[in-house]
């Protein structure tokens, strides 16, 4: 008997929870179980049913060879992206990008005022009020002020298949990040099982957005990856060059890579020798030759900052920078961790990544300081009208392994955890795009995702979320959060910093990672995240004065409801 309610525990737990969430004297004291009067109850059942089953009969599941990971993460991509570029027209800097592509195919020229003449747009957007461009060409023609390496790379496809041959190519770009992140995970010490983890959980979200969301993301986390796999395995001349040549296109695709480019090749400079480091060199001379030439030939400037008029964008609008940092990581809107929750794993893996050898750690370590500190420094750092974690997917090569290092060996801790955020953050994905013409996989500053409503029960997700790109309290620069979505993220702050030291311990001992094995670890997280932030972070006082309602959301339902969407 006590066996038995050892395995049914979880499922009447969850059970008892959500029937609690029907009493209204339990739901007016804890709020938060108004969540679960909507689709997250049957998300909470399903999980403990999940787990029941899993301590009747553990779950197993084989070691897929590569070949199958690239073929379901290609079909995955284009489950997702083809029925969307199909329905909703291109919005964001996809309309430069594409309208590039087609000059670049068309007349072999960076001039966009004979396509925006002839309506090359109309293929996929209804319409633009005005030609495109931020900056000017040295003979003072129009130009748009994006790199042009994805347009390179996109001219030929799209004028074999248009948009939906674009998503193509980035589903197999993506499925081949998932490989990369593979073979470094395996490389780092990881084994089989947790490598194919991480590059399942790399080909999901947020990459799996922006591979029908045309932006350089994807193409810039894949030749990163496959620089570094090509870089730290001690390569000889040919790899070293390949290396070179994967590394040298970053600052083709977005001159925020520029300083991931000088720290990979300060680490060749450091690990190569002999014909290795000259071959490395002669190739990436080579490209910094031509990459400056084109900024002098098109611009009349040495530097891609002509892109911007040969100085720093000038900042329209100002954030806290403070803000940056964890905004990327838990913001409501474009935040890495509400979209990808399986990434946790990655944040608890990180310090094993750092204490592996000083030459690995020195590589991935710079790596992640050169990617993140542009992102964080930037003040659109949410990454404009976009789907979320938009800077951050670039760092999925390096934030893979450190996942893949965390499950490795023993499931303990967090990593008990790991198929449940897996799957949660793909079930979302899907959810997010099932319906494109809805676009709930895009941002806004003024205009949330319409997820956290869709996925509402009495109460919304969101108000559970910080959502520190908001400007709806503000009027005037700076845009600043009101202090309740500040005191949010520090609440979210403390519980994951409190469960990542729970793993750390539980890693050891076997008493704390007890905690781990059911729903009363993650039932008592959610309940004191969200008297924390019922009682103290979206008090009504604090709303009122920072000029928001209690629930963010609910403020700018006017604004989502009377949008729209494209189609």
């Amino acid at each position: 008997m006590r066996q038995a309610s050892w395995f049914l525990a979880p499922v009447l737990q969850a059970g008892a929870v959500v029937l609690l969430a029907r009493v209204p004297a339990v739901e007016s004291l804890l709020p938060v179980l108004g969540l679960l009067r909507g689709p997250l109850g049957f998300v909470l059942l399903a999980l403990g049913a999940a787990i029941s089953m899993d301590r009747w009969r553990p779950l197993f599941i084989p070691r897929p060879p590569p070949v199958l990971l690239f073929v379901l993460a290609v079909a995955f991509s284009l489950a997702l992206g083809v029925p969307y570029v199909r329905q909703v027209q291109a919005s964001g800097d996809e309309v430069e990008y594409l309208l590039m592509a087609q000059s670049l195919w068309r007349e072999h020229d960076l001039d966009l005022r004979d396509n925006f003449e002839r309506g090359d747009h109309l293929e996929y957007v209804p319409g633009l009020p005005r030609l495109p461009f931020g900056t000017l060409r040295a003979d003072g023609r129009p130009v748009s002020s994006h790199s042009v390496g994805l347009s390179l790379l996109l001219a030929p496809v799209y004028a074999a298949g248009g948009r939906v041959a674009g998503v193509v190519l980035l589903a197999l770009l993506a499925a081949g990040l998932g490989l990369e992140v593979r073979t470094l995970a395996r490389r780092s010490g990881a084994d089989d099982r947790s490598a194919a983890f991480a590059a399942a959980a790399a080909v999901g979200p947020p990459v799996v957005f922006y591979t029908f969301f045309l932006y350089t993301e994807v193409v810039c986390a894949f030749a990163l990856a496959l620089g570094l796999r090509l870089l730290v395995a001690d390569p000889g001349p040919v790899r070293a060059a390949g290396a070179a040549l994967a590394l040298s296109l970053l600052p083709w695709l977005h001159v925020k890579m520029i300083p991931a480019v000088a720290v990979t090749g300060a680490l060749a400079l450091w690990r190569l020798r002999g014909r290795s480091l000259i071959a490395f060199l002669t190739v990436a001379s080579a490209m910094a030759l031509a990459f400056v030439t084109f900024y002098r030939i098109v611009f009349g400037q040495w530097t891609p900052m002509a892109l911007y008029g040969a100085r720093a964008p000038k900042a329209l609008e100002r954030m806290a920078p403070e803000l940056a940092l964890p905004g990327t990581l838990l913001d409501a809107t474009s935040g890495l961790l509400p979209h990808a929750p399986v990434y946790v794993l990655a944040l608890a893996g990180l310090p094993l990544l750092l204490r592996r050898g000083f030459r690995d750690a020195a590589a991935y370590g710079l790596v992640l300081v050169a990617v993140i500190v542009p992102v964080v420094t930037w003040r659109n750092w949410w990454g404009g009208f976009c789907p979320p974690a938009r800077f951050l997917v670039p760092l999925v090569p390096v934030l893979g392994i450190a996942l893949a290092l965390r499950v490795s060996g023993e499931p303990r801790g967090l990593a008990r955890w790991r198929w449940p955020l897996l799957a949660g953050g793909l079930a979302l994905a899907v959810f997010m795009t099932w319906e494109p013409t809805e676009t709930m996989m895009l941002n806004g500053r003024d205009q949330p995702p319409r997820v956290w409503e869709a996925l509402k029960g009495s109460v919304s997700p969101g108000r559970y979320l910080p959502h520190l790109s908001s400007r709806l309290g503000s009027t005037e620069p700076p845009w600043r959060p009101p202090l309740a979505e500040k005191r949010v993220a520090l609440v979210w702050v403390a519980v994951l910093g409190t469960l990542l030291v729970l793993d750390g311990l539980a890693r050891r001992r076997a008493g704390v990672d007890r905690w781990f094995r059911g729903l009363t670890l993650p039932l008592a997280a959610l309940l004191f995240l969200s008297i924390a932030v019922d009682r103290w972070a979206r008090s009504t006082e604090d709303s009122t004065r920072s000029g928001m309602s209690p629930d963010p959301v609910v403020r700018t339902e006017v604004l989502l409801t009377s949008r729209t969407p494209p189609r």
